[in-house]
Formats: structure tokens, sequence, C-alpha cells
């Protein structure tokens, strides 16, 4: 398990690295993945909304979960389609930061550049959905209006706590996968643990931005505010950040800071003796 560790966090570093070289390099190309994982968390949010909704109407307990299960597919679209996602990112970075690869200024540029790119994708796709009426003709009781009002009534601290613990479960969500070897088992632990932010009731900065943008573009109660909105964003911006950066991030750095040294050192004995 050390070595599967070790293995992911270089597979994570060069991540960084390379989105790091496409900011340098290719910055449209950069923006337009970051734009893509917006999308494709409006997309699953719309497949979330519509497979869960009767349920919720007939206020059935499992609804909850049943969309927990599902949303996870936004996360499968962005690892595998090559998307760029601002709270992974904020593990990526970290990894390579503090093992010297990339510096702090990087970091901060990509983290601004990546959080924007998302944020037009998923506006980009609220644009296109409100012409569709799918969501408009389920009313105004529907699972999506329920959902987002109640991450803006939130106090500033319970948004805060619960951003670090999401973006914990959703980099653990990323970096897991990478210990096993099995693709099956990759998705599914992928999709699980996805499941286990969502039916927390975590708050995922990237994913309120996107279904805020599908309700606030479209006839909505009044309830929902683009104030309330902006409460609930900033802090779960800094919370995600924590959460991937500090509890996955450095923390898994640091936990294989002594590994990597003795592997070195294994080598450097193993060359010398030859």
């Amino acid at each position: 398990m050390a070595t599967s560790e070790m293995n992911a966090l270089e597979t994570l570093r060069r991540k960084a690295e390379t989105s790091a070289l496409m900011v340098e390099n290719r910055f449209v190309e950069y923006l337009i993945r970051a734009m893509l994982a917006g999308v494709y968390l409006g997309f699953a949010t719309i497949f979330c909304l519509k497979t869960v909704n009767g349920m919720y109407i007939n206020q059935e307990p499992l609804a909850g979960f049943v969309a927990a299960l599902l949303f996870g597919v936004a996360l499968v679209m962005i690892v595998y389609g090559g998307a760029e996602l601002f709270t992974g990112n904020t593990m990526y970075f970290a990894i390579s930061t503090l093992s010297g690869h990339t510096s702090v200024k990087m970091t901060m540029r990509v983290w601004t550049f990546c959080f924007i790119g998302n944020a037009l994708g998923g506006l980009f796709f609220a644009l296109l959905m409100a012409p569709t009426g799918i969501i408009q003709e389920l009313g105004m009781e529907n699972w999506l209006f329920a959902l987002v009002e109640g991450k803006m009534n939130h106090t500033t601290i319970e948004i805060f706590f619960r951003a670090i613990l999401c973006n914990w479960m959703v980099c653990m969500a990323i970096f897991l996968p990478k210990t096993l070897k099995n693709e099956f088992a990759q998705i599914f632990a992928l999709m699980l643990l996805v499941a286990v932010f969502f039916v927390s009731s975590f708050e995922h900065v990237i994913a309120n931005l996107v279904s805020f943008s599908l309700v606030l573009i479209i006839p909505h109660p009044e309830t929902i505010t683009i104030g309330k909105a902006i409460h609930n964003l900033i802090p779960a911006t800094f919370g995600n950040i924590i959460g991937g950066a500090l509890f996955m991030g450095a923390l898994y750095t640091w936990l294989n800071v002594k590994k990597v040294k003795d592997v070195k050192v294994t080598k450097l004995r193993a060359k010398r003796s030859i």
C-alpha cells in the first residue's frame, strides 16, 4: 500500500506539472478544459434532478442517497475526460509545490484560472439549459430548488467546515483509485466516495456554482438570491482549499516523505554495490 501511495502521489504531481505547462503555453486549451468540468457537473446535476425529483415529491427517504450515487458520474467524466477541476487542483498543486516541482506563484495562478474556467463552464451550461424548460416544467417545488435553498441558508461557519470535509472526500475519490489496478474498482471507489460527500450535505464550491447558476438564471423562489449564493461560495472556496491542499495533498506528501528518502537511499546503495 505504501508503494501504491507513492505511485499515486507521483501521478498527481505529474498532473500538476502538466496543468502548469498548459497554463503557460496553451492557455486557451486550459481554460476550455476548466470550462468542461463545469459543464460536466451541470450534466450530472440535471441527471440527478430528473432521476430523483419524483422520489423527492413523494417524500421517499432514499431520494438523497440515489442522487448521491448518481452524482459521481460527474467526477468520472472530469477525470476520464481530461477536464480541469479547481477542487482537485488544490490537492495536485499542494503535492507538487511541497515537493519543489511547482512554485507557490504558479499554484495561485492555476487555481485562479481553473476556478474562473469552472465558473464560466457552469454558467455556459446554465445558459444552454434555460431555454429547454427542463427545470421549469418540474415546478417551484422541485428537488434542485430545495437543494439550492438549503445550501444558501447555512451559516458561514457551517459552510466552511462542510467544505473542508467535502474536498477531503472529493480528493480522496481522486487519490484512492490511483492506488488500484482494476479500472472497474477505480470507478466504483471514485463514485462511492463522491456519494459520501453528497449524501453528507457537504459543500463543493464548483458544484454549488453550477447548481446556483442553473437556478438563478430561470424563474425561481424568492428565497433563492444572488446574495445568498455569494454567502455560500466564499466560505466554501476557502474550506475546499483547506480540505484538498492540507488534509489530502500536504498530509499524504508528509506521510510519504521518509519513504521517498528511503527509496532514494536504497537505489544509491544498489548503484554503489554494482
